[in-house]
């Protein structure tokens, strides 16, 4: 009896020892390869993270030694999305696919919607999610609808900035981020322009507050300005208020013009307040002699205003000189009543009609009141 079972024992050892010695062989070319050029170079079928070969064979041995490539249906494209230097290797099909910024933000109140993308065939991933309090809570995401690959979980959250994390039942693949719950800033109030009284179109000072309850935050400002009072018909201005600003100026506005106004105001997670559309005229007295648009190009703008005040009843002429002294162009001698801004319109011609070259010129306004004569300057740049 003890023979026979040694015999037994003998014949299953030996029978190892050839099954490894056949699979060593074919497989050998496997092993051998570097992973990260076997998964660029060949095929792979994922399911929720397991990936398997169709059939045993791995790699056969050419006719020299060399290890022939594997039959293109031996393996299925994956990319299981787990980041880093996985990431530049598997770019055909990502496994969770976040719908929202890495970094985003939920309003206090409303809901927060966790949304992925899930590219799995097996149990739906998992919103694992840390409080500001450093607790730790798992949420099984839910399919928004059977047709797609949608997965959302809503949620009422504390104000507060937490953590966020997906994964997947195999917890090969995660993503991670912050999630912040904020409020929008809010009790805007303006404070000048005033729409009760003219404004000087020279420096028109825009003043505000606002509030806001997030610690330590920063407020960023868009401001829309123009003569339409569609909002959506409001050029944003360039170079507008700093952050955390209260008050900006803006020079050079037409004057006896109703303008419109309005502020995106965001806190520093992105949370936006929208105001509603003011107005003001402005009016009063220019301080300067000046004209607009400057530079100005004659062959895009028909005209650009000289603009100045007048004191008293009077009349008014310009004469424009090049940088050389020559006298280009000299409007008529116009009457003009006090105590009001005035305009001349220059077209860009000198006085036999031709439109004048690029350079500087210089414009010279002649003033004349009852009892004295003012004259100012101002330089003007044709840009074509």
């Amino acid at each position: 009896m003890r023979k026979i079972l040694c015999v037994l024992l003998f014949s299953v050892f030996c029978s190892a020892i050839i099954a490894v010695v056949v699979f060593a062989e074919q497989s050998t070319g496997y092993q051998d390869l570097d992973q990260s050029d076997f998964f660029m170079r060949h095929r792979g079928l994922f399911v929720d993270g397991a990936i398997f070969p169709f059939d045993g064979k791995v790699l056969s041995r050419g006719s020299k030694g060399d290890y022939d490539e594997i039959s293109y249906d031996y393996f299925q494209e994956f990319n299981h999305g787990m980041g880093g230097n996985f990431a530049s290797l598997f770019d055909k099909v990502q496994l969770i696919e976040p719908l929202h910024e890495q970094n985003t933000f939920s309003i206090y109140g409303e809901d927060a919607v966790f949304k992925v993308k899930y590219n799995g065939q097996s149990e739906l991933p998992q919103l694992i999610l840390t409080s500001p309090d450093g607790s730790t809570k798992t949420h099984t995401m839910n399919k928004s609808n059977v047709e797609d690959n949608i997965c959302i979980c809503s949620l009422r959250l504390k104000k507060g900035s937490y953590n966020y994390k997906y994964i997947t039942t195999d917890k090969l693949c995660e993503i991670s981020g912050c999630w912040h719950v904020t409020t929008r800033p809010y009790n805007f109030v303006r404070k000048s322009p005033s729409l009760l009284n003219d404004v000087s179109p020279d420096n028109v000072c825009f003043s505000w507050s606002v509030k806001s309850d997030e610690e330590n935050d920063l407020l960023s400002y868009k401001l829309y300005l123009g003569f339409e009072q569609s909002e959506s018909k409001l050029p944003e201005v360039d170079s507008g208020p700093g952050v955390n600003s209260l008050s900006f100026t803006i020079s050079n506005l037409d004057h006896r013009k109703r303008y419109y106004w309005y502020m995106i105001v965001k806190n520093k997670f992105g949370a936006s307040l929208k105001t509603e559309v003011y107005s003001f005229i402005t009016g009063g007295l220019p301080k300067r002699f000046y004209n607009a648009p400057n530079p100005f190009n004659p062959t895009r703008v028909a005209q650009t205003a000289f603009v100045f005040p007048m004191y008293q009843n009077g009349t008014a002429q310009i004469t424009i000189y090049s940088e050389y002294g020559d006298k280009i162009w000299e409007s008529s001698t116009i009457s003009f009543p006090g105590n009001a801004p005035q305009i001349i319109m220059y077209d860009g011609k000198d006085d036999a009609g031709r439109m004048l070259y690029s350079g500087t010129y210089l414009a010279v306004l002649t003033k004349r009141y009852l009892n004295k004569t003012e004259t100012e300057k101002c330089r003007i740049l044709i840009v074509k």
